[in-house]
C-alpha cells in the first residue's frame, strides 16, 4: 500500500512540477482588455484601468506583477476604419504611470488621430 502512495504522490509532482514552470517563456495570455472609444474598461484580465487621454490616445495601465516592457502586444481594432497601434510601452508623456500601455488610434482614410475602441492582449 505504501508502494502504491509513493507512485501516486511520484506521479502528482510529475503532473503538477509543468504549471510551475510555466511561468517561464509566457507563451499565455497574461492580461486582455476590451478598452471602449471613450476610454471605458469594458472588460479586463489583469488590467487595473484604462482611460482616454485625448483624441484618439488611450492609456492602459496593466497589472504590476507584468511587465508590459517585456511582453508581446496584440491589438485588434473595434471599428473597421480604426487602426491602433502602440506608442510607448511605460510611462510616455501621454500615459505617465507604471506599467502603462499607450496607445494611438488613427483613422484609415485620413491617417489622423481618431477615438476607435480595440482589444488589447498582453502575452
Amino acid at each position: 500500500m505504501s508502494g502504491v502512495m509513493a507512485l501516486a504522490a511520484a506521479g502528482l509532482v510529475v503532473a503538477v512540477t509543468p504549471v510551475a514552470h510555466a511561468d517561464r517563456g509566457t507563451s499565455y495570455l497574461r492580461a486582455a482588455a476590451i478598452i471602449d472609444a471613450n476610454g471605458r474598461l469594458n472588460s479586463e484580465k489583469n488590467v487595473d484601468k484604462s482611460w482616454r487621454a485625448g483624441v484618439g490616445q488611450y492609456c492602459v495601465q496593466v497589472d504590476h506583477h507584468i511587465k508590459v516592457s517585456r511582453s508581446l502586444i496584440l491589438l485588434t481594432p473595434r471599428h473597421a476604419r480604426r487602426l491602433p497601434h502602440i506608442a510607448y510601452r511605460n510611462p510616455s508623456s501621454t500615459c505617465s504611470r507604471q506599467n502603462t500601455i499607450t496607445v494611438n488610434v488613427y483613422d484609415t482614410n485620413t491617417g489622423h488621430l481618431a477615438d476607435g475602441g480595440f482589444d488589447l492582449a498582453v502575452f
